[in-house]
């Protein structure tokens, strides 16, 4: 365990690291970015949408800079989580991240992006209303293997205690090539539940891996994880 952990909310002062844990989260240990790749952007050009958006700080969505909690230790970042209640106001983070999207990328990227919906689309998961999602988890490399992944799944799944009883599960989306995270998961309770796979090898264009993975964790065991 790293000495002086804490675990805060972000906030805007934080927004360069946010934005590097959206970009690590993305790579899952490779050098591909799926977003530069579908959107067409250099990594100038998404850190400043990204930086644009997270901004706005608009709530229950993967780009809500005050839903992501960090890990700090003796004042230097070692990573971050994020997590919201997917269609709390009635609207699914899809909505919200491509409306975040179009108001910050050009419109040709959007075009560019809606050419190769279908291909992009096919490792799409869907998410269950109501459930807390947890999205971009990155801890920094010198600083893993030290559990600090797994408090900040526990951390997350504590800000939404008060209502867990009422919500049908907790979600997390990832590549199931990315191991590391996906233990994480699994060592705390939960179960793969859906896979999406595309054997068409322009998926490569875009993605670092060709199948994702839904896993879930139902909200009586995370209440008895999190006492």
């Amino acid at each position: 365990m790293l000495p002086n952990l804490t675990i805060r909310k972000a906030t805007i002062s934080d927004i360069d690291f946010i934005i590097e844990t959206i970009i690590e989260s993305d790579k899952s240990g490779t050098n591909v970015i799926s977003a530069c790749n579908i959107f067409n952007l250099n990594i100038n050009n998404y850190r400043g949408s990204l930086s644009s958006i997270l901004t706005e700080n608009f709530e229950n969505n993967e780009y809500h800079l005050s839903g992501f909690l960090i890990a700090e230790s003796e004042g230097e970042y070692i990573g971050a989580l994020n997590s919201w209640i997917e269609e709390k106001d009635g609207i699914s983070n899809a909505i919200i991240k491509s409306t975040l999207l179009m108001s910050v990328l050009e419109k040709e990227k959007l075009v560019k992006q809606l050419d190769e919906l279908s291909l992009i689309n096919s490792l799409s998961i869907e998410r269950k209303s109501g459930s807390i999602q947890l999205e971009y988890g990155y801890v920094r490399e010198q600083f893993r293997r030290k559990g600090v992944f797994t408090i900040l799944i526990i951390e997350n799944i504590k800000k939404y205690l008060p209502e867990l009883k009422s919500l049908p599960n907790i979600q997390s989306i990832l590549f199931k090539a990315n191991f590391k995270s996906l233990n994480a998961f699994i060592n705390l309770g939960f179960k793969p539940i859906i896979t999406r796979r595309s054997d068409n090898l322009n998926i490569f264009k875009y993605y670092p891996f060709n199948e994702k993975i839904l896993v879930e964790l139902d909200t009586l065991q995370a209440s008895r994880l999190i006492k």
